[in-house]
């Protein structure tokens, strides 16, 4: 696809909830994925999926499914692509609250769970330029792959195939604690990893396009 063709967007899957924000608002997120920079998961009050920017690098690793309380921050607008719908700016870094698994897990995931008759995130293509992103479509969802998910290693690179919409997709998976999880096993491959869920992203701009990626596996709750 080059530049000057816009991305096919499809329609909006379906209206999820949104989280009423304001400078000062606390929520209580449940953990999906996370890297040093932003947590993407669910505010357990209104069951919105999220991402929540932090001011500063984080160094602390969170894992699936920690609960974690963030404090939005007075410049909602602070978030590095505001096309995201559901970036919020955090005026510090989350701090840990308990863990949620089982059906309290389950009971907030389900809903949020990416209709499998549409493209991933709306969006047919593996990537879209930056200049032609779309706040009202996401930039993350929760996907229920058709069947088992498989994970290969080349090098640096950690890739995730799993069955969507009757083919094999591959995307690149950011998940650190899987491949680390390989790397110490000396595993190239990893297999049958049937009913975990996955949440694909779109990234930052990178030489100017977001691409697809999977943040994290998910085993379920």
């Amino acid at each position: 696809m080059s530049a000057s063709t816009a991305p096919d967007f499809y329609p909006v899957a379906k209206e999820l909830p949104r989280v009423a924000v304001g400078a000062g608002v606390k929520l209580d997120l449940l953990v999906l994925a996370a890297d040093s920079r932003q947590c993407a998961g669910v505010d357990t009050a209104s069951g919105a999926l999220v991402r929540a920017w932090y001011p500063e690098p984080y160094p602390h690793r969170l894992q699936p499914y920690d609960v974690v309380s963030v404090t939005l921050d007075e410049n909602l607008d602070a978030v590095p692509d505001p096309s995201e719908p559901e970036a919020l700016a955090v005026e510090g870094p989350p701090k840990a609250v308990s863990r949620l698994t089982g059906r309290r897990a389950e009971k907030l995931l389900r809903p949020l769970l990416h209709p499998q008759r549409h493209p991933l995130l709306g969006i047919a293509a593996s990537a879209v330029p930056f200049y032609e992103r779309r706040s009202d479509h996401p930039s993350i969802a929760l996907v229920a792959p058709e069947g088992p998910i498989s994970l290969w290693r080349d090098g640096r690179y950690l890739a995730c195939r799993f069955p969507w919409q009757g083919h094999e997709r591959e995307l690149p998976c950011l998940d650190r604690r899987l491949a680390a999880e390989m790397d110490r096993a000396g595993m190239r491959h990893m297999g049958g990893r049937k009913g975990d869920r996955l949440v694909v992203a779109l990234t930052p701009p990178i030489d100017g396009r977001c691409h697809k990626v999977v943040e994290a596996v998910l085993p379920r709750p």
